[in-house]
This record gives C-alpha cells, sequence and structure tokens, in this order.
C-alpha cells in the first residue's frame, strides 16, 4: 500500500509538472524526486525482508531465514513434524496464552495462517521446543521434512545420498 501511495504522490506531481506550471522546481524538485526515489527502494527492500521467507536443508541442518532474521537446528534434533491448525498470528498466541502448547519460534509470514509445527528436542536442557513454520503448502512441507528426519538419523550411508 505505501508502495502505490509512493507511486501515485510521484506520478502525480510528475504529470502536473508536465501539464501544467511544476509543483518543484529547481534543487528542490531534485531532492523532491531523490527522497521519493529511495522512499521507494526502502519500502521494496523492507516488503522482500518480511513477506517472503527461506526454508533450507543441507548438510544435516534445516535452516529457516526471514529477512535477517535466521534460526537452524540439526535435522536429527527434530522429533516429529505435522502440519498445524490453520490460524491467525494472533490467534495462534492467543490460544497460547489460553494454555495451548507454547510456540518457542514463530516464523511467520503476513497473509499466512497455515503451516507446520516442528519439536526440536534440547538434549544440553533436556526440553522439546515447538517451532511453528507459516507455509502455503503446509502438507508438502510437512511430507518433505518428515522423509529428511529418519534419513539424516542413519549411518553416513544417508548423509552421502542427501548430498548427491
Amino acid at each position: 500500500m505505501l508502495l502505490g501511495v509512493t507511486g501515485g504522490v510521484f506520478t502525480g506531481v510528475a504529470i502536473k509538472g508536465v501539464i501544467g506550471d511544476p509543483v518543484v522546481t529547481g534543487s528542490g524538485a531534485v531532492m523532491f524526486y531523490a527522497a521519493f526515489g529511495v522512499s521507494t527502494l526502502i519500502t521494496l527492500y523492507v516488503m522482500f525482508n518480511y513477506v517472503t521467507m527461506n526454508l533450507q536443508i543441507s548438510k544435516g541442518v534445516f535452516e529457516v531465514k526471514r529477512g535477517m532474521k535466521a534460526a537452524s537446528v540439526n535435522v536429527a534434533d527434530i522429533s516429529a513434524v505435522r502440519v498445524a491448525e490453520t490460524k491467525s498470528r494472533m490467534t495462534r498466541v492467543a490460544s497460547e496464552a489460553k494454555g495451548g502448547r507454547k510456540i518457542s519460534q514463530m516464523w511467520s509470514v503476513i497473509g499466512v495462517g497455515s503451516g507446520i509445527e516442528i519439536d526440536v528436542s534440547r538434549r544440553d536442557t533436556g526440553t522439546t521446543e515447538m517451532w511453528f513454520i507459516s507455509s502455503n503448502d503446509p502438507d508438502e512441507l510437512s511430507e518433505k521434512l518428515g522423509a529428511v528426519i529418519p534419513i539424516s538419523s542413519d549411518d553416513d550411508s544417508a548423509e552421502s545420498e542427501s548430498e548427491s
């Protein structure tokens, strides 16, 4: 929305300058257009950092990245993967406050209410944490991650299969 408003004002001022008297002139015009250009780039940067998430499994490590935030866990430490009930982020947090399962890490993207829950066993503390990871296709993500879990906990022959 912010990008649309910025683009609309930018275009409106440019058209007004072509048709009639310019709204801003001289060095003021250069500053005005530079400010709008920079605000557009900043909006795009923020938009791409907060609406896209990257999931990757390599060398036995499951990594989640969203913008500049990242977390990783050894695949061998994942004890369960399941498709989560579709809820909004606020509903998910509210149900946790009402005595539901505690989510230790929530990786969600704006507008995506579906996803998976994974149980991560922390060997050093002996506890299990639950992570929520949003996904447009949670069934496929759960299936793919579930297929990797038993493979990584086997011997080195499974590791050589995943590298090829």
